[in-house]
């Protein structure tokens, strides 16, 4: 995202207060005009007009202790007093950033300015949970903004590889996190903070910042998101590398389903494509000569990747909590302590993942941008091979590759919002307990218990029970067959011991245990795009 932004001052405090002004939009021959007076005296002098604006390079709304509802009492009543949290927005630019303040009355207040060169990530600590024996060491601090710059506080560390942490209370730095490789993207929560390194994490504790735990077994990913992770109030999801079997929990992805002719037709492309560069590389091997655009180093980089050959698509869950000091490693030696979830979730690697506010929903997406994968995550006290993972959604956004920037659940987790580098954000209707979107669940100010008054007192939960009892599975139309993830490839199959013992316990209700619930696949019901206008296309290109 990019625009022109009125230049200010470097400052740390805030205190700068800017009145709401009414929107203008301009009309289309206004847009010509705009586009014809920026573009035509440039065509013919050869430099560009130099204004005392600087451009906006991200922009990113945040939540934080100052408007949380949860901590400020004034904001519980706001349908009888009309108290609103405000909204605080971060706004990055190409030396520095700013974090505002807009309450309901629309007047921004500045919170902080810092200029000292461009910020990858930057994120506002919220006041940390902790008991008797810990002590928060920056209470004084607080609140306290994390931010990744290109220059460290000590100047000689390489560009954003260190963590600054700000009071904005008073401005000055308390804290600086050094690394030895590039930053790319910061997460918090009360109890920790991450730091997302490329194929690493490192999370440190959130009253004394001293690490905690660190990842070295990440997917890495092309981009956006060069390592996605999702972080909730307790548990953290990141790609893995491998599938370990013995950790494996029960469920996970389903296999795709029957594709349509244009994604066959695609499909049937990049086939081809795959192949005939096959039979290149074959024809260079016996020739003994490179082709042009081709390095020693790429065949050095293919011939490492075959020797340690790479999962994608894998997700672990750890639980932040009980996960022990030093590293994490997921392995067949390793045992499952803190290890929430290890599942299959795509057959690429994965770009991005979320949590909704309870952490019990996780949304996934791959490389391709064709499909979002909902589960639901269902711990088990013993281990991760003991918990289930229901695949309740395959939301599906079209059969073109798209990148994905983001993905944002509401906070009734009746909607799942996905945006894509193109502009468009995608608008899903889903339900917190899966099953078919209706206007019964969708148009009622309130979440809806998963069945009716009707089916409840007609019985057809009872009778449905029963049905995928006997069919063995997801309602499947012919007996002994399947869709769900037990019978998928990405994972192992139940043995004939496990069905057994569902069947014997008369135990249809665990959530654990087959059958598993039925998978529903979506398609957007909105799909939202910032119009393009000359005006636009001229502030961006200019």
């Amino acid at each position: 995202m990019a625009t022109d932004s009125p230049r200010r001052p470097s400052r740390c405090t805030g205190g700068v207060v800017v009145r709401p002004q009414a929107v203008t939009e301009q009309s289309y021959m206004e847009s010509v005009v705009t586009f014809l007076q920026d573009v035509v005296p440039q065509a013919y002098s050869g430099t560009p007009l130099t204004e005392e604006k600087e451009k906006i390079v991200w922009v990113r709304f945040e939540n934080a202790d100052l408007n949380d509802t949860s901590r400020n009492l004034e904001f519980h009543e706001i349908h009888s007093t009309g108290n609103e949290p405000p909204l605080l927005i971060m706004i990055g630019y190409s030396d520095g950033m700013q974090v505002w303040s807009i309450p309901i009355s629309g007047e921004a207040q500045e919170l902080f300015s810092v200029r000292h060169g461009p910020i990858r990530a930057a994120r506002i600590l919220p006041a940390p949970q902790f008991g008797a024996q810990k002590c928060d060491n920056f209470a004084e601090k607080r609140p306290l903004l994390g931010v990744c710059k290109s220059t460290g506080s000590s100047g000689t560390s390489p560009p954003y590889c260190c963590v600054d942490l700000y009071s904005l209370r008073t401005g000055e730095m308390v804290k600086s996190i050094q690394f030895k490789t590039p930053i790319y993207d910061l997460h918090c929560n009360k109890r920790i903070l991450v730091v997302v390194l490329q194929e690493k994490i490192a999370a440190f504790d959130s009253c004394t910042f001293t690490k905690k735990f660190f990842v070295t077994s990440c997917y890495p990913c092309p981009g956006p998101n060069m390592n996605p992770i999702a972080l909730g109030s307790r548990w953290l999801a990141y790609a893995e590398n491998k599938l370990i079997r013995c950790h494996q929990s029960r469920g996970g992805a389903c296999g795709d389903n029957i594709q349509s002719y244009t994604a066959t037709v695609i499909s049937a492309a990049k086939t081809l494509k795959s192949g005939l560069t096959m039979v290149g590389k074959v024809v260079t091997q016996l020739t003994g000569t490179l082709p042009s655009g081709v390095t020693e180093d790429d065949i050095a980089i293919h011939s490492n990747s075959r020797r340690s050959p790479l999962v994608p698509g894998i997700i672990t869950v750890i639980d932040t909590e009980t996960v022990g000091e030093g590293q994490v490693l997921v392995s067949e030696d390793s045992d499952s302590d803190g290890i929430v979830a290890h599942f299959p979730a795509h057959e690429k690697p994965v770009c991005c993942m979320a949590f909704n506010t309870s952490g019990m929903l996780l949304v996934t997406t791959d490389t391709l941008g064709h499909d979002f994968h909902v589960f639901q995550i269902l711990t088990h006290p013993w281990s991760s091979s003991q918990s289930a993972v229901h695949h309740l959604y395959t939301l599906h956004r079209g059969e073109t590759e798209a990148k994905v920037q983001d993905i944002c659940f509401s906070h009734d987790c009746r909607w799942v919002v996905v945006s894509t580098l193109r502009g468009t954000s995608h608008v899903f209707p889903i339900n917190p307990y899966g099953g078919q979107p209706c206007v019964r669940t969708h148009m009622s100010p309130r979440v809806v218990n998963r069945m009716s008054r009707f089916q409840k007192s007609a019985g057809l939960e009872e009778i449905e029970q029963e049905l995928t009892s006997k069919q063995g599975g997801r309602c499947s139309p012919v007996p002994g067959l399947s869709s769900s993830p037990s019978g998928s490839p990405l994972h192992g199959k139940l043995n004939s011991q496990d069905s057994y013992n569902n069947f014997a316990n008369n135990n249809p209700g665990n959530p654990r245990l087959s059958p598993l619930p039925s998978l529903m696949v979506l398609m957007p019901l909105a799909q939202i795009k910032q119009p393009m206008t000359l005006g636009t296309i001229t502030k961006r290109t200019g």
